[in-house]
């Protein structure tokens, strides 16, 4: 009797509950994932990101929403308006920043600064810090004689030597009174920073790491990572660049495993707008109110030098792209020569394709990238754009040595941008980068004399491309350009 009941009724109706159940599930997960495929997509249009890059997240989610879906949410959104509303806050209770400033003032170079920024400053002193050694020596003596504020925002903080000497020093001088807030990024310094951030809040340091990896974890994509490097001493010197706090970038004593870069000191005026910047990032990061640091943001440091700079801070809280629309105005505009030193170079296609029309014109331009960097995928989705650029008539140069790391566009003689950005989408589109614009005459010789150092340690494209060891292989190189926008 219980066999028959179970052969002729149990087990078909279990099959049968079983089949509908996975029916269910698989279909109710499939008609999720293209509903959220749908909502995504609306947002990517929102967002008016480029048509390469709208194609290749459209592929992917509507294809495979179930693999795509989570993709977008980790590494896909590109604008916040979160982000945006927390930085109208900081503009409101910096408004008397602009006493003072006359973004008007006239220039005595041909390139004025950007059109309707607020942020050129006369009066600043400018200093290169032209290697790691020197950056890390000045770092840590900035640090030792700041008398009341010390704040720093890095993409890495490492536990290596350099690490810990700095923590130490951080640590020593919170205990002694001084004020030091250390904004960290949390996918840059994923896993390093536990035992530093121990010590640093037990000396009396405020810490704060910024975007967490994992988007459960906020409302925002966990793509917008913060690549600024931002150092500030006593609202009144600050040290910025593309160096992170990190052995491979920083230390005592030269190895041959350091990246070549270097950083650059201002002091003056210009400070106020890295201090706005630093302290928009830390409210946002640390969930405070922007009221709660006024004085700081109202301060505008004395005059310290005859250096005309513009600070350019750029973002997913900025509704356009000012970093990557000054880039593009430089080539554009520049008459007789352009150099580009960066270590990847991956640009959205109205870069490449003014770098080419440029070239056309019979224009000089140069541009420097590391033989090897650091990152093989930017390696070999780079060669697509230099194969077209070189045939346009650009000078590419490879820099032997090491990983060249630097970031340097030198125009003319007249305007040079330095920064934290690299020559790629994420840097342009995605990250927060702090780029500085050199107008005066000393500074930019000094960024230049830096360049022609690099260029002197370097290879022609034609050298380079002759060692078949060093060229991806074809296939390899279509398939990379396919994930370009996704980079």
């Amino acid at each position: 009797m219980w066999e028959w009941l179970n052969d002729q009724l149990l087990e078909p109706l279990t099959s049968w509950l079983g089949g509908a159940f996975v029916f269910f599930v698989t279909n109710a997960t499939a008609v999720l994932g293209f509903i959220l495929a749908l909502l995504i997509i609306r947002r990517v249009l929102i967002e008016k990101r480029s048509p390469s890059n709208f194609f290749a997240w459209f592929f992917i989610v509507v294809f495979f929403p179930l693999v795509g879906v989570p993709l977008y949410f980790m590494f896909g959104g590109r604008k916040s308006r979160k982000k945006s509303r927390i930085k109208r806050k900081i503009a409101d209770a910096a408004r008397s920043l602009s006493v003072g400033f006359d973004s008007n003032q006239p220039c005595s170079h041909d390139m004025l600064a950007y059109q309707g920024s607020n942020t050129t400053t006369t009066g600043n002193h400018f200093e290169l810090l032209p290697d790691g050694e020197s950056a890390f020596h000045r770092i840590c003596q900035e640090i030792e004689s700041a008398e009341h504020t010390i704040h720093i925002a890095t993409y890495i903080l490492s536990r290596d030597a350099t690490g810990k000497k700095i923590v130490a020093l951080l640590a020593k001088r919170a205990a002694e009174g001084v004020t030091v807030r250390l904004l960290l990024d949390s996918l840059g310094s994923w896993n390093q920073t536990r035992a530093a951030r121990h010590k640093l809040r037990k000396a009396g340091a405020h810490v704060a790491m910024f975007m967490p990896v994992l988007p459960i974890q906020t409302h925002i994509s966990s793509n917008l990572r913060n690549h600024r490097k931002i150092a500030i001493f006593d609202n009144y010197r600050a040290i910025t660049g593309g160096q992170n706090l990190d052995i491979r970038f920083l230390g005592s004593t030269p190895i041959a495993e350091r990246f070549t870069d270097f950083s650059v000191i201002t002091q003056g005026p210009a400070v106020a707008h890295l201090t706005r910047t630093f302290l928009a990032d830390w409210a946002f990061a640390a969930k405070e109110s922007p009221a709660k640091y006024g004085d700081l943001l109202r301060h505008i440091p004395e005059e310290a030098g005859d250096s005309t700079i513009e600070v350019i801070a750029s973002g997913p809280d900025v509704a356009s792209d000012p970093l990557w629309e000054q880039i593009i105005r430089i080539i554009q505009e520049f008459k007789q020569s352009l150099t580009i030193i960066t270590p990847y170079f991956i640009p959205d296609e109205v870069l490449f394709q003014s770098l080419i029309v440029k070239a056309h014109t019979g224009r000089t331009i140069r541009l420097v990238l590391p033989l090897r960097s650091n990152h093989s995928i930017a390696d070999i989705a780079r060669y697509h754009y230099l194969r077209q650029l070189h045939e346009a008539g650009v000078d590419i140069r490879f820099y032997t040595p090491r990983m060249l790391h630097g970031k340097v566009i030198l125009a003319d003689g007249k305007v040079a941008l330095v920064g934290s950005a690299n020559i790629d989408m994420r840097s342009l589109f995605v990250n927060f980068e702090i780029a500085l614009l050199h107008y005066s005459a000393s500074d930019i010789a000094q960024l230049d004399q830096w360049a022609q150092n690099i260029i002197a340690d370097s290879i022609s494209y034609q050298q380079a491309t002759a060692n078949k060891q060093l060229m991806p292989a074809k296939f390899t190189e279509n398939l990379v350009h396919l994930l370009v926008p996704l980079l």
